[in-house]
């Protein structure tokens, strides 16, 4: 009885031929599919891997597309306050240098007289846009400065320095 059951069926004449095919036919198929749905499910995996990679590097485009857009709406904001609250620097024949700090160095700045004196006193204020320095009201500067927060542009606002009132007041006929 080595003889396989298709075998055993054929002798028998329960089966035929035809039928024995048809089965082993429909054994391969279902073998077949077998794997076959695993493949698909790997392909369908790696299809939404890319998709969601793609859609994560679309984010972060369309974030910092943003960002640079509010950046440049911001700058833009400051320009207008700028032009029109700018201040005269004076007339030209009347003009002093008036020193800052701007980076390492101290540059010079012609103002007039007046100008001086209200930038050294922190009324008004200066800002670099667009590579050109603009003399400012103090509120001014501060909303522009509020405005940039976080990028890099130069303002000067000269700071008073603090008197102490804990000393008494020394008076005016003392010798040393």
């Amino acid at each position: 009885m080595s003889e396989s059951l298709q075998d055993q069926l054929l002798a028998l004449g329960v089966a035929d031929k035809k039928k024995v095919r048809h089965a082993k036919h429909e054994k391969r198929i279902t073998a077949r599919e077998g794997k076959r749905p695993h493949i698909q499910e790997s392909l369908r995996e790696t299809q939404q891997k890319g998709l969601e990679e793609k859609r994560a590097r679309d984010q972060a485009f369309a974030k910092e597309r943003e960002a640079k857009r509010l950046k440049a709406e911001k700058l833009s904001q400051v320009r207008d306050m700028v032009k029109s609250n700018e201040v005269e620097r004076g007339i030209e024949s009347e003009r002093v240098d008036f020193r800052f700090p701007y980076g390492k160095k101290i540059r010079p700045f012609p103002v007039g007289i007046d100008i001086r004196d209200r930038l050294s006193r922190g009324l008004l204020g200066l800002i670099e846009v667009d590579g050109a320095i603009f003399i400012v009201p103090k509120d001014t500067l501060e909303k522009c400065l509020e405005r940039l927060a976080g990028q890099k542009i130069f303002s000067h606002l000269a700071k008073l320095e603090e008197q102490d009132d804990d000393y008494p007041p020394i008076p005016d006929d003392l010798d040393w």
